[in-house]
């Protein structure tokens, strides 16, 4: 096989929620691969840091703050980042946030509502945004990370479990529709990965041995785990991949 199909050289990726975690472990894994990064976060100075350590891999790396559930910004970004890193050949979906409750029966409209702005609208905005110009240059890849937790339930994340559900079937759709764009969407699952998101349930001994004997490869673990996924599908290795699901959760969801 010619492993230079892996790689991402010559092209332009767009990452959210990449200024910690797996979305910063994705920025840096896209630019090892090759590729000119984009790295956008709710917190301009956490991807500015990120985009500076991309740069040391000696690739192009632009910074910029991003609210995915704001529609005026997603446009003035991907905007701005085709005039300043080069036209986007791909886009990965990574900023989520979780419920504010650990009880269904407490949920709130307001917490409904931010968990879908975050994880489903701002990516589904994103992709619409990103797919008009794609098409036009003949085609691209968009990757969505959805979890796990998107294919089964968990008590007490029931906002956080229906988006990423919605966003792995939003991924197929769109991967249908857009196909005859050459646009390929596809989602990536992590199972649980060690982040300032999930170090809760790590620290708590109860929570983390259930977590621990859920996952026969181990819980928590790092997110450059991640990594080999997203550029894999941002490459030329899966050109005839679209609508799939990667799942990488070290065996959770496999009992």
């Amino acid at each position: 096989m010619d492993l230079s199909a892996f790689s991402l050289a010559g092209r332009t990726a767009l990452i959210t929620g990449a200024g910690r975690g797996i979305g910063r472990a994705l920025a840096l894994g896209l630019a090892g691969a090759g590729a000119a990064v984009v790295v956008t976060d709710i917190e301009e100075g956490a991807a500015a840091r990120v985009a500076e350590a991309a740069a040391t891999l000696g690739v192009t790396a632009r910074a910029q703050a991003l609210d995915v559930t704001r529609p005026e910004a997603i446009e003035r970004v991907v905007a701005w980042s085709e005039g300043e890193a080069g036209p986007l050949d791909v886009l990965v979906n990574n900023a989520g946030v979780r419920d504010e409750t650990a009880d269904a029966l407490a949920t709130t409209v307001e917490d409904w509502d931010r968990v879908f702005a975050v994880n489903v609208r701002g990516p589904f905005l994103l992709s619409q945004a990103v797919a008009r110009r794609m098409a036009a240059r003949g085609g691209g890849s968009i990757v969505n990370i959805a979890s796990q937790l998107g294919l089964v339930g968990m008590a007490g994340r029931p906002a956080y479990t229906a988006s990423k559900a919605a966003l792995i079937n939003l991924s197929r759709t769109l991967a249908l529709e857009w196909a005859p764009r050459r646009i390929r969407v596809n989602a990536v699952a992590p199972g649980p990965i060690l982040t300032a998101f999930t170090e809760w349930l790590h620290r708590d001994p109860e929570t983390n041995a259930r977590y621990q004997a859920a996952t026969p490869l181990g819980a928590f673990q790092d997110p450059k785990e991640i990594v080999g996924a997203v550029v894999y599908l941002a490459s030329a290795a899966s050109a005839f991949v679209t609508g799939s699901v990667l799942v990488v959760d070290g065996g959770y969801t496999a009992r």
